[in-house]
């Protein structure tokens, strides 16, 4: 019985967290670092930028590309599946009112890019 509580209050905990980071993820951002190993790697100027909505929808821009889909978050990670691709994951680094971490892994190479609330 004591085990069946640990997982239901666990349970809920996590959907909580969820339920908040998914909140504090609406609105608009706008990319202003991007490094590839630690080094800065010049895309930013392009103009990065992700808008999500609360009915796990989302759209981003990076320069004249445009990507459209739904999105999830679950234990500190961002999934997003734009029309007609399929789903990729990032790492929530750090997610506060302001700011927006994302962790990435394009074929190996560490990515890291930087977002900042643009509303």
């Amino acid at each position: 019985m004591r085990f069946l509580s640990v997982v239901f209050i666990t349970m809920f905990l996590g959907a909580c967290q969820q339920e908040e980071t998914k909140a504090l993820l609406q609105g608009d951002w706008k990319g202003v670092s991007w490094t590839v190993n630690g080094e800065e790697s010049g895309r930013v100027e392009a103009g990065v930028q992700f808008h999500f909505e609360s009915d796990d929808s989302y759209t981003a821009t990076y320069g004249d590309q445009l990507e459209k889909g739904s999105y999830r978050v679950r234990s500190g990670k961002l999934y997003t599946i734009a029309e007609n691709k399929i789903e990729k994951m990032v790492g929530i680094a750090r997610l506060t009112s302001d700011t927006l971490v994302m962790d990435m892994n394009r074929v190996g190479t560490a990515e890291q890019l930087v977002l900042v609330r643009s509303n």
